[in-house]
């Protein structure tokens, strides 16, 4: 399996009957909460996870090292704070040797489900089974760095402590280590279980937990539903605030949206942007809008023709009518931009990223420059379902068969898709697409990086690597920021990917909910009624 070191958000679309065949969700109790996805998990496993699906859930049954902050958000809300972590099993830590030792004391009183101590031990079985299982886990705790891996030792010198040595520094580790790949799981479940074999899965692990995380999986039926329910033992800080959580995972929209506008789920994830505007003016309903890091985007090869000529490039990227697409197929929840940082991410620069003008005329004449033969003949691969990605396809296709690209839409089932942008199959493609770890220092592997089989773009320039090293090792954002400044004027320069809009989820709020915290990967904790 290849691994996908980057959050996929699909988005599902059905038909009324499809609803009815598929059933309703599991009847809630009295006084649980009830939360509605769209998209279920493919694995519980932290080690395995790639996508927003899977991370999002199975992160709520462990602990991790650190933890992100979480800051105000709209309408008496919280958001989780991407730039700054603190501790959760870490009691506190200090970073030597020029930034490669990071040596970690833990809290004392955390244990795992079974009992058993959350100690060093298990930090160190769970940080070598992701890296030794090579799947997504093993990209997200060494921050890609795999050649060699990062990631040089981990050693416990008594219970409390857990020294991990780098072979070179990277000032993005603490961050990475904040993520769900990092979750420490019980080696006594996972040991009796199938244990760890190289590159490969584990089967119990993929519908089961080993936590050690605020709440336990109390039930679990694979694309149906769950139940979680708060640990009484458990020390982190915060707690759960609800008891009972059941969570389901309805494909079909129609459901989804009846399901929130008659209150029978507490908080939806996953509508869509139409739906969310029937919402507006239901009684005891609340939609808030969010910002977070995943961006609609149009991946142009530059390896590829005709994109492999950078005014080619250019002129597509102002052939686009980027505000009427926000109004018209996103609803207005989007947010323009044009650069290597979205808007949500730390090190973001709001004058350096302006949004690009669509300008007809300003693409005609840098086509007649590029020197490219007209009419050129492009497909662009979109993913079955996305109603999103179809429509933005439709208004690009009528918009440059005027400047003499022919634009052929070719629409590939969920799995095809995957498979053929991963492997670099394809000419070019929509995606709505996010980074695994919130930090623009990851995020360039997806698009910037040389030779990184993750960067889907093939863009490559040696001097934006040598500042995306010297960005890993400088740490503080005061001396960071210019290099993120240089970074994102060389990348704008290039024109290697159209950025349609960065995505502004929406969540529907029963009037039951008294507390919630957004993220993009949601913390349970933070939720109740």
């Amino acid at each position: 399996m290849a691994f996908k070191p980057r959050l996929i958000a699909n988005v599902f679309g059905a038909s009324l009957a499809l609803a009815a065949l598929c059933g309703g969700p599991a009847a809630a109790a009295p006084g649980e909460l009830v939360v509605n996805f769209p998209t279920a998990p493919s694995t519980l496993d932290p080690a395995w996870a790639c996508g927003l699906p899977e991370i999002s859930f199975l992160q709520n049954f462990y602990v991790r090292l650190v933890q992100y902050e979480v800051r105000p958000g709209p309408e008496g809300t919280q958001v989780v704070d991407y730039g700054a972590v603190k501790p959760y099993l870490a009691e506190s830590w200090t970073i030597g040797d020029e930034g490669k030792t990071y040596t970690f004391k833990l809290k004392d009183g955390f244990k795992f489900s079974s009992g058993k101590p959350v100690d060093a031990a298990a930090v160190k079985y769970s940080f070598e089974r992701g890296i030794k299982m090579a799947g997504c886990g093993r990209y997200f705790l060494t921050d890609g760095i795999l050649d060699p891996i990062i990631i040089e030792a981990i050693e416990t010198p008594d219970p409390r402590t857990v020294v991990i040595r780098l072979n070179r520094a990277n000032a993005n580790m603490l961050v990475d280590w904040a993520t769900a790949a990092a979750s420490i799981v019980d080696p006594s479940v996972v040991e009796a279980n199938g244990g760890v074999s190289a590159g490969q899965p584990n089967t119990y692990m993929a519908s089961h937990v080993a936590g050690s995380g605020p709440f336990d999986l109390a039930a679990y039926a694979p694309n149906q539903s769950a139940r979680m329910t708060a640990r009484p033992d458990f020390v982190g800080e915060p707690g759960a605030a609800s008891s009972t959580i059941q969570v389901n995972w309805i494909s079909a929209a129609p459901t989804l949206l009846l399901q929130a506008r008659s209150g029978q789920a507490d908080i939806t994830f996953g509508l869509s942007k139409q739906a969310v505007t029937t919402l507006k003016q239901a009684p005891g309903i609340k939609t808030i809008a969010y910002t977070n890091p995943f961006v609609q985007q149009m991946m142009l090869p530059n390896t590829k023709a005709p994109w492999n000529n950078p005014k080619v490039r250019e002129a597509v990227s102002h052939a686009v009518p980027y505000e009427d697409i926000v109004k018209k197929v996103a609803f207005g929840y989007g947010t323009l931009y044009y650069g290597p940082i979205p808007p949500s991410l730390p090190g973001y620069n709001a004058e350096l990223s302006k949004p690009l003008a669509f300008d007809p005329a300003k693409a005609k004449a840098l086509l007649a420059e590029s020197g490219v033969a007209l009419p050129v003949d492009v497909e662009v691969l979109v993913q079955e379902g996305d109603a999103i990605q179809q429509q933005i396809a439709t208004v690009l296709q009528g918009t440059w068969a005027k400047l003499g690209i022919n634009l052929k839409i070719r629409i590939a089932p969920g799995a095809e898709y995957q498979d053929l942008t991963q492997a670099h199959k394809v000419a070019s493609f929509l995606r709505l697409d996010g980074p695994g770890v919130f930090e623009a220092g990851y995020y360039f592997g997806y698009d910037t990086i040389c030779n990184n089989p993750n960067n889907l773009t093939e863009f490559c320039d040696p001097g934006v690597d040598a500042l995306i090293a010297k960005l890993r090792a400088t740490t503080g954002d005061a001396a960071r920021q210019p290099i993120l400044d240089e970074i994102t004027k060389a990348w704008r320069e290039k024109f290697p990917k159209i950025l349609f809009f960065e995505d502004q989820p929406v969540v529907a709020l029963n009037q039951s909910v008294k507390s919630f915290t957004f993220s993009p990967l949601p913390d349970f904790r933070f939720w109740s009624k």
